[in-house]
């Protein structure tokens, strides 16, 4: 395992990719309640159990077994560190972006001299999300002037941290929209001469070809073009969505095919890299770690 640090260390299987309490909540009693990592023990044993079908080379996979590991590969998708950590970020940026235009609709009516206790029907109807709901502008008139301007100054320095449970929520809610990514491709399994693949705790590989219009957006499944995820030492999953929905397809590929893999697993891992005991040593030359934006412990 490669550490922060850049340190190559050997650790147990059961020691990698591993954070405890994890998926664990605190119930109304005030115990530790694994309802969540229940309900994903049962997606990751049907994942588990076509995972052992690619490996038997059982493929093309029987279609509830596709499915069945798409959803898990959209668990992947929105379970670990870094997508709680953006969901935390987004969480973040919208209450101050609600209450800085709280703020100024509240700044408006004290210069218009509007009445602060006037009808709530009156207030701004809210920021419209995506979905074609809106959110309701915080009524912030109440607060005294002077005050309003000290929030101003200091409202980044304040962070709204998002309560485990309703992130764990928003996780289980978004598992099967995520999946569908996967399943909207054609699956090609690749093996290849070698042992040599890398993975990591961030386990799926998106690629994208650039064009003009996406070059300031960012990438995911939904807007990959392709999207690899390792599945042994040799043996990898390709799914392109630039084919046809369904194609399932089986390709044996030199060495060189599986380096350009790790290139990409490479260049889009975050926090920790793992290489097999039997498989090439780590390259000398290791991308610099982006910022650590999420505190453990």
């Amino acid at each position: 395992m490669l550490n922060r640090d850049g340190k190559e260390v050997k650790t147990g299987s059961k020691a990698l990719a591993v954070e405890k309490d994890f998926y664990t909540v605190t119930n109304q009693q005030g115990e530790k309640d694994a309802t969540v990592e229940k309900a994903l023990a049962e997606v990751d044993a049907l994942g588990a159990s076509a995972h052992s079908a690619f490996l038997r080379f059982e493929f093309p996979l029987e279609p509830e077994q596709k499915i069945a590991f798409a959803e898990w590969l959209g668990l992947q998708w929105v379970r670990g560190r870094s997508s709680r950590a953006s969901g935390q970020e987004l969480a973040d940026k919208m209450q101050k972006r609600l209450i800085r235009f709280g703020l100024e609709n509240a700044d408006i009516k004290g210069a218009s001299g509007d009445d602060p206790e006037s009808d709530p029907k009156d207030q701004d109807e809210g920021v419209p999300l995506d979905s074609g709901t809106s959110i309701q502008i915080p009524d912030l008139s109440h607060i005294p002037k002077d005050e309003r301007e000290k929030l101003k100054k200091e409202l980044d320095s304040f962070e709204f941290v998002i309560p485990k449970e309703l992130q764990l929520l928003q996780m289980l809610k978004m598992m099967s929209p995520a999946a569908l990514p996967f399943l909207e491709a054609e699956w090609h399994l690749l093996q290849f001469e070698e042992t040599l693949l890398f993975t990591s705790d961030e386990l799926i590989i998106l690629q994208r070809r650039w064009r003009p219009e996406n070059q300031f957006l960012g990438i995911g499944p939904a807007s990959a073009d392709q999207i690899y995820f390792p599945l042994s030492p040799n043996l990898c999953l390709a799914m392109i969505r630039a084919g046809s929905t369904g194609k399932q397809t089986f390709h044996r590929l030199p060495k060189e095919e599986g380096e350009k893999i790790n290139v990409a697993s490479l260049d889009t891992w975050w926090s920790q890299l793992f290489r097999h005991v039997d498989g090439p040593l780590f390259p000398d030359s290791i991308p610099p770690l982006p910022p650590e934006r999420v505190v453990v412990g």
